[in-house]
């Protein structure tokens, strides 16, 4: 029993169709050997017929249960259009994925700028800052070196404030202080005031009873003063 092969351009229905009914073909084969080989041999073989026969009709279930599948009702035209439609829906992904990571380096290269942006504001805040403090140094110098002596020019004489910032500068009492002072700007004059200052007290007590009197009457007086030179004075 023979049957010609299907062409090679049949579908997978008609592949499935004509393997069944090679199945049924070799099916009814055994079944006419069977009684035929019957007589001619004294062994039963029909258990074993039996057991191939149905392995075949087994086979043949398998089969039609594959054609009912979804896979084998494709043809090449409807893979050809599922392949396009999976590769466009690749492509959609593959484009969305790629547009996704552009906006997140797009978002992250933002990030950068703006920190370093902030970075450099920050640089020339610092810088303002600093140029600020130093100006503010400077102007607090200037101030406490000067506003000591616009105050002292602006207080009346009566406060005697710059008498006392004298003496606090010289770190000195009043009397030494003005001993110096007078030393350092008249010093010929300051050597005849020290050689009054060296005198007896009771010297300098007549010598200032006769200045007084003198001035009083408005007149010209001589007022000796008596020194003693064995006390080095």
């Amino acid at each position: 029993m023979t049957e010609t092969n299907p062409p090679e351009e049949l579908d997978a229905a008609e592949a499935f169709a004509a393997m069944n009914r090679r199945l049924a073909g070799m099916s009814a084969a055994i079944d006419g050997f069977a009684a035929r080989f019957d007589h001619l041999q004294e062994r039963d073989y029909s258990a074993d017929l039996a057991k191939i026969d149905g392995r075949i009709n087994q086979l043949g279930k398998e089969v039609q249960s594959l054609k009912g599948q979804p896979a084998m009702t494709l043809t090449p035209k409807s893979v050809s259009s599922q392949i396009i439609a999976a590769a466009q829906e690749a492509r959609q992904a593959e484009q969305i994925a790629w547009t996704r990571a552009r906006h997140e380096l797009n978002v992250e290269a933002n990030s950068i700028r703006e920190v370093v942006y902030s970075a450099r504001e920050a640089d020339k805040q610092d810088k303002l800052l600093l140029y600020v403090l130093g100006g503010g140094f400077v102007m607090g110098a200037l101030l406490m070196f000067s506003a000591p002596t616009v105050a002292l020019d602006i207080v009346p004489d009566s406060w005697h404030w710059r008498e006392k910032s004298a003496v606090a500068t010289m770190k000195r009492d009043g009397w030494t202080a003005g001993e110096r002072l007078m030393q350092f700007y008249d010093e010929e004059r300051w050597e005849e005031v020290a050689h009054f200052l060296r005198l007896p007290d009771e010297e300098r007590a007549k010598f200032a009873d006769c200045a007084t009197k003198a001035e009083e009457t408005q007149s010209k007086a001589t007022c000796p003063i008596h020194m003693s030179l064995t006390d080095g004075r």
